[in-house]
């Protein structure tokens, strides 16, 4: 595979569309999850220099639509291909990737959470998807490696919290939930 821009752009929106028709496939939760937190949104994702603007659209008759030209400024996600490969690989976590800089989100504190349990799902029938597994084999095969830090080992990686405990509004954080069942 060549490495020009617009190439790979379309090899990532032919691997996104395959993902989407495999998970279709396979049905269940992650299936469920998926076109729930997906389903009527728009996100700009960037992969080392490949950027791309993702529309999905039609509840469980799900469809990706793409767009190959998005300003640098509206990306929703980014991350280098290293720290995709380790994540998917077991070597990162996603909350290790985002505490440590290695992953840029941007979106709504209720999107992040879906997109994390999406990620999550996807990673965890992979261990059991042979199609999934043959996708991401392709995957990492074909894109260019780039250079950047090797990742903590797991056990270092404490996931940390703070950015969504940040994004609760204060007045709610002061909430006191009092037992349902006193002794008296």
């Amino acid at each position: 595979m060549t490495n020009t821009s617009t190439e790979r752009q379309k090899q990532l929106a032919t691997w996104l569309r395959r993902l989407i028709e495999t998970l279709r496939l396979q049905g269940g939760e992650t299936w469920k999850t998926l076109v729930h937190i997906v389903s009527g949104k728009t996100v700009t994702i960037a992969i080392d220099d490949t950027i791309l603007q993702v529309s999905a659209e039609g509840g469980e008759l799900l469809q990706l639509n793409f767009k190959y030209v998005a300003p640098p400024n509206s990306i929703d996600f980014c991350c280098d291909v290293r720290t995709f490969r380790d994540i998917v690989a077991g070597k990162l976590t996603m909350d290790g990737g985002l505490a440590n800089g290695r992953i840029y989100a941007r979106r709504g504190f209720d999107e992040l959470l879906g997109i994390y349990e999406v990620v999550t799902r996807i990673l965890a029938d992979s261990a059991t998807n042979s199609q999934l597994q043959e996708l991401w084999m392709e995957f990492d095969q074909s894109w260019p490696a780039s250079t950047g830090n090797l990742p903590l080992p797991l056990e270092i990686q404490k996931p940390t919290y703070g950015y969504f405990i940040n994004n609760v509004p204060e007045d709610v954080l002061g909430i006191e939930v009092k037992p349902y069942l006193v002794d008296n």
